[in-house]
């Protein structure tokens, strides 16, 4: 059962256009948090039978749903998501697997209404959290000073079912740095200097929510999964991007490092994501992990002007 870590003060969808304007796409950030129940199975409709008169939420349910924020929807799908990665089978070694879309729910909440206010052109999409990082806030590489600071959240981080020891999930109160997120808030932080600016027109989604780790504590990526679970991995990371991409319509795609821009090829392969309706690129990972990456602030800064992104970043 999850137990309380630590309570911080509260703190605080338009219609797709054609073509992109900056204009258009910018978007105030809401001030308060909405409360959002977690689907579960048993609230699904259950259709009407003889003469009984249909309910009028199973008349409005698409309506509705239509209605529905743009993040509250892809929070359900988030949820949908972990409850499908839950059921892999894990890789020899690891022990523990740490869901911060379920224990830092508010700060992963606050992100999402916050900055997914309506749609973005751009999505940048990362792999998944960092123990140090996502583990801690519930935000994608989220690097503590950069949600705590700069992007301004608040919100309580509860402990993860079967933490370990050497994997401790403090909150806003972990003292150990992600180094992918400060890299890649540090870069952004510095290019846009308000998280507003950022945010007007890209967001950040990791396309497995989950963490997973071996008992010593090293982390196991997705990328490092094997034989019959790593098949399974893939399949449902690719399965529900697909439905990720369908609610975000973005017009450029930017995967961050090779295993996201495989999920995203292979959609292409299967004929479920069109090249010619949609940028996509790929960046490199800002991971120490990857090969030849100690100058990884220069590559990307050089790589989003080559690519053309740096206009839409600045103010």
């Amino acid at each position: 059962m999850l137990r309380k870590k630590l309570s911080l003060p509260d703190q605080p969808e338009a219609t797709r256009p054609s073509e992109f304007s900056l204009i258009q796409f910018n978007n105030e950030p809401k001030p308060k948090l909405l409360t959002v129940k977690p689907a579960t199975k048993d609230d699904s409709l259950q259709p009407a039978t003889g003469d009984a008169q249909p309910l009028p939420s199973e008349l409005n349910s698409s309506v509705a749903e239509q209605h529905e924020p743009l993040w509250q929807r892809v929070y359900q799908l988030e949820l949908q998501l972990c409850d499908a990665l839950k059921q892999i089978a894990l890789p020899a070694g690891a022990v523990a697997t740490y869901d911060p879309i379920e224990y830092a729910v508010e700060l992963h909440l606050a992100y999402m209404q916050r900055y997914l206010d309506g749609p973005k052109p751009i999505l940048f999409l990362g792999m998944n959290p960092g123990p140090w990082g996502m583990c801690q806030t519930g935000v994608p590489f989220g690097y503590v000073p950069a949600v705590r600071d700069w992007m301004q959240l608040r919100g309580q981080v509860l402990k993860p079912i079967s933490e370990l020891s050497v994997r401790p999930v403090d909150g806003f109160a972990c003292t150990r740095a992600e180094q992918s997120g400060q890299r890649w808030w540090g870069l952004y932080q510095k290019i846009c200097e308000k998280p507003e600016n950022f945010f007007r027109n890209c967001f950040v989604f990791n396309i497995c929510p989950l963490a997973f780790f071996h008992a010593s504590g090293r982390n196991i990526t997705p990328a490092e999964f094997k034989g019959a679970s790593k098949t399974r991995m893939q399949q449902v990371c690719t399965e529900y991007l697909q439905s990720a991409l369908e609610l975000f319509n973005p017009l450029i795609i930017i995967s961050v490092g090779r295993y996201t821009e495989d999920r995203v090829k292979t959609l292409v392969k299967q004929n479920l994501l069109d090249p010619t309706r949609v940028q996509l690129k790929c960046m490199p990972h800002p991971s120490p992990r990857s090969l030849n990456n100690t100058n990884w602030h220069d590559k990307a800064l050089q790589w989003l002007e080559d690519n053309g992104i740096m206009p839409h970043l600045k103010a």
